[in-house]
């Protein structure tokens, strides 16, 4: 026992001498949990709708509802102008757009005459369950106006001293309504005030139905509808999004392949031996990037071609190949750049290991940018995975243009020239 106990003492003293073997076997593994459990319990930021809002009536009424909208969790608010509201949602940058026209505030304010405060809501109709949430929403927003007017006294009396003005001055009305309500309004005022002075509320809806054309003021909302055809924008198939990850996925496993044989043929020797014949070190070093740059286009090549007949993915042939070159130079440096910096086959794997997987948890190799929370989604921009999946994109989806490919494009090729050089720089082979 006392051998098998110094031995398990030996191994324990021998790992926590290996600081990379240390970091892989605990800091790492909190990493990936603290990501992967930000991701999860997060869901992605926001749950609420989407909504543009355009205030054409701009009056206290009206922009004490659009406040309502604003804080309550069901929606997301972008306050705009009419024209932009609804161009945000047929572009599909928002699920709906809401109108108050001129006189919402009004009718709002009114309990019992005028109209029901009426709104024009625009969504496309194909979102039928979002079209039903929302109504649903805007309705429980509705009845706040009344939840004010009959829990306070002071509001009470206004509703009732704004409703008897506009019944004296219809026209509309029926004669028989007109008369009961300009016998009964008067009297709940009175009643009103007279629970006003005693400090108590006591008061409740009756509920009135009359209109020449069926207006009811004691509806919550009138919402009338306008369907929105959406430009549709976007991938063509789900493949389209998992087929860049997993081209990703693909380049990252030759970046370890190819570093973890730089690296064994570091310590057996092979580079030194390489060093001596009469080839230059300039050569030796091109001959490995020129490897794993052609591997790497290999099984990119066979992917892409995979996803063109099989699973209906499309894509600029062009851009492709542009992506794909940038990708690969960037891939190439990191490759180069591990290789240099470490010296066991063990120690290079662990850290290309770990470092890729980061990258491509932040840079959308695992789940999509949009899935993720909005912190992650800004320090993405650090991740070259990221970089590579948008140039990826831009060539199948996103129907960039040359110009708009340059930017992934360039932060890889920078990326890779950087790493690339550096990485060639340390790494050091015997000279005859």
């Amino acid at each position: 026992m006392k051998a098998v106990i110094a031995l398990m003492k030996k191994d324990l003293k021998l790992l926590f001498k290996d600081k990379m073997a240390v970091f892989f076997t605990f800091v790492f593994p909190l990493l990936f949990a603290f990501f992967f459990g930000s991701i999860f319990s997060s869901g992605g930021g926001s749950q609420g709708l989407k909504i543009a809002v355009a205030d054409l009536d701009n009056t206290e009424k009206s922009q004490a509802f659009v406040e309502q909208l604003n804080e309550a969790s069901e929606f997301v608010v972008t306050e705009t102008d009419e024209a932009n509201a609804k161009e945000l949602v047929r572009t599909g940058k928002r699920v709906a757009f809401i109108i108050l026209p001129e006189g919402f505030g009004e009718n709002y304010g009114g309990i019992f005459s005028g109209e029901a405060p009426e709104i024009l809501v625009g969504i496309d109709p194909a979102r039928k369950a979002e079209a039903g949430y929302l109504e649903g929403s805007l309705m429980k927003l509705g009845i706040k106006r009344f939840e004010l007017a009959f829990s306070n006294a002071n509001e009470m009396i206004k509703q009732l001293d704004f409703s008897i003005d506009d019944i004296q001055q219809s026209d509309e009305m029926p004669a028989e309504w007109k008369s009961l309500l300009g016998d009964y309004l008067p009297k709940f005022k009175e009643l009103t005030e007279q629970e006003l002075a005693k400090q108590s509320d006591g008061t409740s809806s009756t509920g009135l139905s009359f209109g020449a054309d069926g207006d009811n003021p004691m509806m919550p909302l009138k919402i009338t509808k306008e369907e929105v055809m959406v430009q549709k924008t976007g991938p063509r198939n789900a493949f389209s999004i998992t087929i860049p990850q997993g081209v990703i996925w693909a380049i990252m496993g030759c970046v370890i392949g190819f570093a973890i044989s730089l690296v064994r043929e570091k310590t057996l020797g092979t580079l030194d031996r390489l060093a001596i014949a009469p080839i230059s070190r300039t050569q030796i070093l091109a001959g490995k990037a020129l490897g794993c740059f052609a591997a790497q286009a290999m099984v990119v090549t066979l992917l892409f071609t995979i996803a063109y007949f099989v699973l209906d993915v499309r894509f600029d042939f062009i851009k492709l190949l542009l992506a794909v070159l940038a990708a690969g130079i960037c891939f190439v440096g990191f490759m180069m750049f591990f290789a240099s910096i470490t010296k066991t086959e063990q120690s290079v794997a662990g850290m290309t290991n770990a470092f890729l997987i980061i990258m491509g948890m932040i840079g959308g190799a695992m789940i999509p940018l949009f899935a993720m929370p909005g912190w992650m989604q800004s320090i993405s921009h650090i991740s070259p995975v990221k970089w590579a999946i948008l140039a990826f994109e831009g060539a199948i989806w996103r129907d960039f243009s040359y110009i708009e490919m340059m930017t992934p494009l360039a932060i890889l090729t920078a990326i890779g020239v950087v790493t690339f050089f550096i990485g060639t720089r340390m790494l050091k082979l015997k000279q005859a």
